[in-house]
């Protein structure tokens, strides 16, 4: 239980990093807050995911490896919409640019630090 926790304060921590890197990159600022793209970001991320899953030891199957998809990515999406509620003002809204910043950062550095382990 406590290793959700620190996934998802890892990952407001990376919608943070994301939030405050679009306000210095450009790239992030023109695509990442279209729908579209963040819908594609998140299938990439949760498909990312299923692959990640074979490669655990506890693998027990398909619907493993779905679960691991897909909570990996629901931690990633709380983080984003943690870091977008405190950087609003205490107001969210999955309208608001600064969610799409949010949850780029969370599923690029997501990303980067699964690579890296």
């Amino acid at each position: 239980m406590i290793e959700i926790f620190l996934s998802i304060l890892l990952y407001t921590i990376f919608g943070f990093v994301g939030i405050f890197a679009s306000k210095k990159i450009k790239f992030i600022q023109k695509n990442f807050y279209i729908k579209q793209n963040l819908i594609y970001l998140s299938i990439f991320y949760i498909v990312y995911g299923f692959f990640l899953g074979q490669l655990d030891t506890g693998n027990l199957g398909i619907a493993y490896q779905i679960g691991f998809g897909l909570g990996n990515f629901l931690s990633a999406l709380a983080g984003a919409i943690i870091a977008t509620y405190f950087v609003a003002n205490y107001k969210f809204s999955f309208k608001n640019k600064l969610f799409g910043y949010a949850l780029f950062g969370s599923i690029v550095l997501g990303t980067v630090l699964t690579l890296l382990l």
